[in-house]
């Protein structure tokens, strides 16, 4: 019979007394334990570590609070009264969005780097509450590639239909809730859309990356003009580098500058599109009465555009790349600009300048914003009417997060913040004149290196 191989089997048949090689057989047998000393830990697969991006990665529900723990892969249930972890549910690889069903029966929650939705059940009498009970997906099987790529914001018309933003391919995928199936897309002309909201049977839905209708003053020979083309575009596609030639950046009018999309979501048909709202839109909330308000920042690379007819450099910008602020936009269509710091040539002070307005809510009643500054690692509480700054906390690092928790009238009695780097959740207690103190902060179980936090931390402060 032959001997099934085995370490010792092997060795005997290496015998050191008939090879002359006497030095070999310990070496052998050292190599081999040290392979066979390997744990399972050792062997674990890498998991990428990202920082992805964030829409709605916070919801309060029930007496709990509902985060995905992105590094991680889970989604954190705290106890509103306690705030403890209480349940970790686990998702796909880099949760980013949590909405809970109208009926608040499901949870769902997008996995940005699985290309699916962790379907979880919220009913308190179900043998599966908290538990995973289906993932979606949409994957064409004849090419081996995925129809569901990097999803992001999630919003429901019904408790019948639901759509999910797919920020690489600049779709929305319309789901039939009761078979997790996707019946159609609706293509977005513009980059990246990230945030979404349903309200009211419409469908608010902005692009992360908008622009500003600026580009590099190049053109055809005979267009130009020294002002909105001062270069042979061909020229300089040929040429090494940019030396000799006059370059600014301009404004071109005939760029697309679509920046809010209003769908009906009965018909799933566009109604409205509205232009020139902000240039980066991290966040969208949508009041009562169909007000949508839109954090963002809008780029003045144009201010000292003309670096090359005039010689701009850092002097006319003022120290300003771009704006914080939140643009209001009234169901009538009226745009308001509510900016969070001086504008220029004023400069904020240091210890009051909001950067990188990330996420909002607004309360039920209409009255008031909380606003993230995700720049700044603070909570804002804000007039819905004017945007004045009513009241602000300091919270976690790069704060992309806010879920309100209110009374009976609709008045928010608590926000919970997510803080994305510093990966903790901020409980605020909101108090008369909607002053903000922060009452506890819970840390969340994340394997980030300490070393990749410091660096994002410092990379994300303004």
């Amino acid at each position: 019979m032959k001997k099934a191989f085995t370490v010792q089997n092997r060795l005997r048949q290496v015998s050191p007394a008939k090879t002359g090689l006497n030095w070999l057989c310990p070496l052998v047998v050292l190599l081999l334990a040290g392979i066979a000393g390997v744990s399972t830990a050792d062997l674990t697969p890498g998991h990428p570590t990202l920082l992805s991006p964030h829409s709605d990665p916070i919801a309060f529900d029930k007496g709990k609070v509902f985060v995905v723990n992105t590094p991680a892969d889970t989604l954190d249930v705290v106890d509103a009264s306690s705030s403890q972890v209480v349940v970790r549910i686990p998702t796909g690889i880099d949760p980013v969005s949590v909405v809970v069903r109208p009926d608040g029966r499901e949870i769902w929650v997008s996995n940005h780097l699985s290309d699916s939705v962790s379907v979880i059940d919220n009913d308190l009498e179900s043998v599966t509450y908290l538990s995973v009970v289906a993932t979606i997906q949409d994957i064409d099987l004849s090419r081996k590639s995925t129809r569901f790529d990097e999803p992001v914001g999630i919003a429901f018309a019904d408790n019948e239909k639901a759509y999910v933003a797919l920020s690489s391919t600049n779709r929305i995928a319309v789901i039939d809730v009761a078979s997790r199936k996707v019946v159609k897309h609706l293509q977005i002309p513009a980059q990246e859309p990230r945030a979404m909201e349903a309200r009211e049977g419409r469908l608010y839905v902005i692009p992360f990356e908008s622009n500003n209708q600026t580009q590099l003053s190049g053109g055809k020979a005979e267009d130009v003009d020294g002002k909105l083309v001062t270069f042979d575009a061909k020229k300089l596609a040929g040429a090494f580098d940019s030396a000799g030639f006059t370059v600014d950046v301009v404004k071109q009018p005939k760029i697309p500058d679509r920046d809010l999309f209003i769908y009906d979501t009965r018909t799933d048909k566009l109604v409205s599109t509205i232009k020139t709202l902000g240039t980066s839109l991290f966040g969208l909330a949508v009041d009562p009465v169909g007000n949508v308000f839109i954090a963002n920042t809008d780029a003045r690379n144009h201010i000292n555009g003309k670096a090359g007819t005039a010689k701009h450099g850092l002097k006319e910008l003022d120290n300003r790349p771009y704006l914080n602020r939140v643009t209001k936009v009234s169901s009538g269509g009226k745009v308001d600009f509510f900016q969070l710091n001086p504008l220029p040539p004023l400069q904020p002070n240091r210890n009051e300048a909001v950067a990188t307005p990330f996420a909002v809510e607004s309360s039920s009643d209409g009255k008031i914003l909380f606003l993230t500054g995700a720049g700044s690692d603070v909570l804002l509480a804000l007039s819905a009417k004017t945007g004045k700054v009513l009241s602000k906390a300091k919270v976690g690092s790069v704060p992309r997060g806010v879920a309100l928790e209110e009374d009976g009238s609709g008045s928010p009695v608590r926000a919970w913040v997510l803080n994305a780097v510093s990966n903790s959740v901020s409980k605020v207690t909101v108090g008369q004149n909607f002053s903000l103190r922060v009452e506890h902060t819970t840390a969340l179980l994340d394997p980030t290196p300490p070393a990749y936090k410091e660096g994002r931390m410092a990379f994300n402060t303004a």
